[in-house]
């Protein structure tokens, strides 16, 4: 039978109220901020590989249009075919694992 000393103790995180002029309220306003700026590129991921596109599509926010929050890169036909080599042979190796 396993004691309660086998286990590790994890500390919960803390409550934080987010009130006007705490810090926790300001480092919130500063990421959102940060984040407000921002535009990524989000790839195609093939056979491990990322592959980025000058074709993407862009992601607005619903609420302003005029933002674009990211690019994302479409796979293409090189990159789909990419992705069935990568499962053709990974599917090689998976039907040998037993369940």
């Amino acid at each position: 039978m396993l004691t309660s000393n086998q286990y590790p103790t994890f500390p919960n995180e803390p409550v934080l109220s987010y009130a006007p002029g705490s810090p926790e309220r300001a480092a919130l306003q500063a990421e959102l901020e940060v984040q407000k700026n921002r535009s990524i590129d989000i790839s195609v991921v093939a056979n491990g590989e990322r592959l980025f596109d000058e074709d993407g599509t862009t992601v607005r926010a619903p609420h302003d249009h005029q933002r674009v929050l990211a690019k994302v890169s479409l796979a293409g036909a090189d990159g789909i075919q990419k992705a069935i080599d990568g499962a053709c042979a990974a599917q090689r190796d998976w039907s040998r694992w037993t369940l």
